[in-house]
């Protein structure tokens, strides 16, 4: 006799806090439920959780919803992307009352480790190449350089202006534009539910993505996710000056983006992340089963 499908649910951050178009919940949850029934075994479905259906297992993307996580007897996933105890989320009694942790990095796996025997696993941000379906060609000495990223993290960019003038190197701004970065040649608004707005195609613009590394003390806890977001746009990533000069050259952005998009390929395509959720669930389904 077939065994039946286990019936599963995200939790959305973007639908507990009623937002739209949140990049975690793109990442760590739509893109899973659109390539969910493409990898094996396919003995479970998932889907946007829905107040009042009945689930086998729910994953609670960045969503703290203590009360229904202590009545929920089905499989109970936490799902951390960021260091949210740090703003006064009750998350130990969460994660006390769920069955396992995934984390975006290794990092955040580590430091939640320190308060919980609870199973931790490190799941990265992957990527959805269907989603960014186009590729830089790559020709000319650089012009511009592209940054993009919620508008209060755009101080990291300070320090690269006078080098980005010294080459002769414009700058763009893709965020949120609150308010928009005073010394960029050039502000995009993130305008997702505008049909209009295409951001492949602004970042694209520009002849490869500018991410200094981020110094602040949560720095070490955030994925590579707008890296990878580059490198499937065919973009080269510049962190340092040493890269920023190097990629000037036409020749070696293509080299790099060929390299890149293989890794991305091989390693960061979001069927992995499925592939890895689906297995931590099985092993938390035969764990209920022995108890």
């Amino acid at each position: 006799m077939l065994e039946e499908k286990l019936k599963g649910a995200i939790l959305l951050f973007e639908d507990w806090h009623s937002k739209k178009y949140i990049g975690s919940s793109r990442i760590r949850g739509h893109w899973l439920i659109k390539n969910w029934d493409k990898v094996p075994p396919y003995n479970s479905t998932l889907e946007s959780f829905v107040q009042g259906q009945k689930y086998d297992f729910v994953i609670f993307q960045k969503t703290y919803w203590l009360d229904f996580v202590k009545k929920f007897e089905g499989i109970k996933i936490l799902d951390f992307c960021d260091v949210d105890w740090l703003d006064t989320v009750p998350v130990i009694e969460i994660i006390d009352n769920c069955d396992a942790v995934t984390t975006s990095t290794e990092a955040l796996r580590d430091e939640i480790k320190k308060f919980t025997d609870k199973p931790v696993v490190c799941i990265p941000d992957r990527q959805d190449l269907e989603f960014h379906n186009l590729k830089k060609k790559h020709e000319g000495r650089a012009k511009m350089v592209v940054w993009f990223g919620y508008s209060h993290n755009s101080k990291v960019l300070d320090k690269t202006i006078l080098f980005l003038k010294k080459y002769n190197l414009k700058l763009k701004v893709i965020s949120d534009n609150r308010p928009p970065y005073m010394k960029a040649d050039k502000n995009v608004k993130y305008d997702w539910g505008n049909p209009g707005f295409d951001f492949n195609k602004e970042v694209l613009e520009g002849d490869m993505v500018l991410m200094p590394e981020n110094t602040r003390a949560r720095g070490r806890f955030k994925s590579n996710n707008k890296t990878l977001t580059a490198w499937c746009l065919g973009m080269p990533v510049a962190t340092t000056p040493d890269e920023l000069v190097k990629f000037l050259d036409p020749e070696e952005r293509k080299k790099e983006a060929e390299l890149r998009l293989k890794e991305v390929k091989e390693k960061w395509s979001v069927e992995l992340s499925v592939k890895d959720f689906k297995n931590l669930i099985e092993q938390l389904k035969n764990d209920k089963r022995r108890r």
